[in-house]
């Protein structure tokens, strides 16, 4: 029985496939993590698109955490690695995430029209409900892709090449897919979703040009974010469109024109296009942070923060901890030359005794006491709190 190659490629190609990978997964998993946490931490990430942006960088992290690994590997190995289990719970993990990810982006369009097209419902709009969309989301997207725990295996397939029989493990769909696809994949989370987000950019153009002073003068502050927060999102779904387009186009083509697996022109759609695709679609995910900081000077400060954190943690340890030597002392008093004794009280930060003996009556204490502290000023030096 002759043994079958581990590896699809030649050693340069596994080496050039693993250094792309490895850059979309450092710079989607920095930066969408530093999304969330800038959603949860920071004060004045707050709003409904903040919220949704949030649920996509949840996306984008699940899709680089988990299906970003398990796309590499059956890029590079001949067989599939990872086990019946890990074959069902891959393929519906990438499903729901996608679907996700574009079912976010239409809600976050949708919020877009409110906020510029009809303010006053807006207005009411309150982040609760904001909160059950983001669920209704994620169990619409994940009830779509649950036929894929039923349809997908890890399939022993026989092959018979010239030298002798050969055996490999593959993750495949044990039923035929075409109409799940066609349904689901294409129509329902593609089609469907991307003509909604034309219908609603297109109202909202339209609003802002019968409006022109929200589109030329800008002078409402409030009217000139919205159109910012417009143009980033919009950036953001065309982004996503460039990158999952052709994903999209060569797996039309493995199930609808498809017809002779040994042609060369499927031998390049399935060892070179669908690789080069794939990873596309999946640096989509890594690039979202990266307009949000081009974008928004919020999501800026938020990043710029985060990152001097550990520092400033350790700083206000230090501070603390002298603030408090400081204070014990002040309490315990100060015997210098057994001559000077002080007690202060810091409650108020306004009262201090002394008592000196008469030897001492126009002597100067080395201990100098600021019996009252600016609250306002001390705010205004301290860094924006978490």
């Amino acid at each position: 029985m002759e043994e079958l190659d581990v590896t699809r490629h030649p050693l340069w190609m596994l080496i050039l496939y693993s250094l792309f990978y490895l850059c979309v997964f450092v710079l989607g998993l920095l930066g969408n993590v530093f999304v969330v946490l800038a959603v949860l931490l920071h004060p004045t990430l707050r709003s409904t698109t903040d919220y949704l942006i949030s649920s996509l960088a949840s996306a984008d992290l699940l899709i680089i955490i988990f299906c970003l690994p398990t796309t590499l590997l059956n890029n590079l190995l001949t067989e599939w690695q990872l086990g019946a289990t890990g074959c069902k719970l891959s393929t519906w993990i990438n499903s729901t995430t996608s679907c996700a990810s574009i079912f976010t982006l239409v809600a976050v369009t949708a919020d877009r029209y409110l906020a510029i097209c009809h303010t006053l419902k807006y207005a009411v709009w309150d982040s609760r409900w904001t909160l059950y969309v983001i669920a209704a989301i994620w169990m619409v997207s994940g009830l779509l892709a649950s036929p894929n725990l039923i349809v997908y295996d890890e399939v022993h397939f026989a092959l018979d090449p010239p030298n002798g029989t050969l055996f490999a493990r593959l993750c495949v769909s044990t039923q035929d897919e075409t109409w799940h696809f066609l349904i689901v994949n294409l129509f329902l989370a593609f089609v469907v979703p991307f003509l909604l987000i034309s219908i609603f950019y297109t109202l909202i153009f339209i609003t802002v040009s019968n409006h022109r002073s929200l589109a030329v003068d800008a002078h409402i502050r409030d009217e000139r974010v919205k159109l910012r927060v417009a143009h980033m999102m919009l950036t953001v779904i065309i982004v996503f469109m460039i990158c999952w387009l052709p994903l999209y186009g060569i797996y039309s083509y493995f199930f609808l024109g498809a017809t002779d697996p040994e042609s060369p022109t499927f031998q390049v759609a399935s060892q070179i296009l669908r690789p080069l695709f794939q990873w596309l679609s999946l640096l989509s995910s890594s690039l979202n942070p990266l307009i949000y900081i081009a974008y928004s000077q919020k999501y800026r400060r938020a990043f710029h923060q985060l990152l001097l954190l550990p520092c400033r943690t350790r700083y206000e340890r230090v501070r603390r901890l002298t603030r408090n030597t400081f204070r014990l002392r002040l309490e315990n008093g100060i015997d210098r030359n057994g001559s000077t004794k002080m007690t202060a009280s810091l409650v108020n930060g306004s009262s201090a005794q002394f008592s000196r003996s008469p030897m001492d009556e126009h002597s100067i204490s080395p201990v100098t006491v600021f019996s009252h502290v600016d609250r306002g000023s001390v705010r205004t030096h301290t860094v924006t709190s978490f």
